[in-house]
């Protein structure tokens, strides 16, 4: 049974995402519970007891502490200082990105990928990834709002919607979003084959 720690009154969220970052590195969390002294997060790897992490939700908002328990799959954590709960969950529903849209939180991969454009298929270079699309480049030409298929290493193919286009570079959105359980444990792999 994990310590109790000291907290004020409860507000249960779900499936509030954020960027789990701590010393070994960054991973998806899904926050459950929060109050103003801290969290309760389903997580993917593992935390020691007073390890300092930082949970940054979809609104930028950075959540600071140490972990108090950690068991299953689930971690307490204890903020550095008070936190304004409502006030940050109001912040959190409210705010969007650049493209006009709340977004999960994005990692950074640089890996290979595979991509399937106008039936023909490319090998393209990922930057980014999230839940929710992803960021890479590619030395092909591709048309803003087509449908393409996006082969990830470790997570097989997505269908996604080219959002937008730079110089050699395109942001999809996938079809379907990547599921928690396979996307944390694909970025704590990460973390593990090529280190922080």
């Amino acid at each position: 049974m994990p310590p109790r720690v000291a907290r004020g009154p409860r507000v249960t969220t779900i499936l509030l995402i954020g960027k789990l970052a701590s010393h070994s590195g960054e991973t998806i969390c899904r926050i459950r519970n929060i109050s103003d002294n801290g969290f309760m997060a389903e997580v993917h790897g593992a935390f020691a007891v007073d390890q300092k992490v930082e949970a940054t939700l979809k609104a930028g908002d950075v959540l600071r502490g140490k972990v108090r328990w950690s068991l299953n799959g689930r971690i307490g954590v204890e903020f550095d200082a008070p936190v304004d709960v409502a006030g940050l969950l109001g912040h959190v529903a409210n705010r969007i990105g650049p493209e006009g849209i709340a977004r999960g939180p994005r990692f950074d991969v640089d890996c290979g990928a595979e991509l399937l454009a106008a039936h023909q298929r490319h090998d393209v270079r990922l930057i980014d990834l999230s839940q929710g699309g992803a960021r890479l480049v590619a030395e092909v030409q591709i048309a803003r709002d087509s449908i393409v298929r996006l082969t990830l290493p470790g997570l097989g193919e997505r269908e996604a919607a080219v959002r937008w286009v730079g110089e050699g570079a395109y942001g999809l959105s996938f079809l379907e979003p990547l599921p928690f359980a396979d996307f944390g444990p694909w970025l704590m792999n990460r973390v593990l084959r090529y280190g922080a």
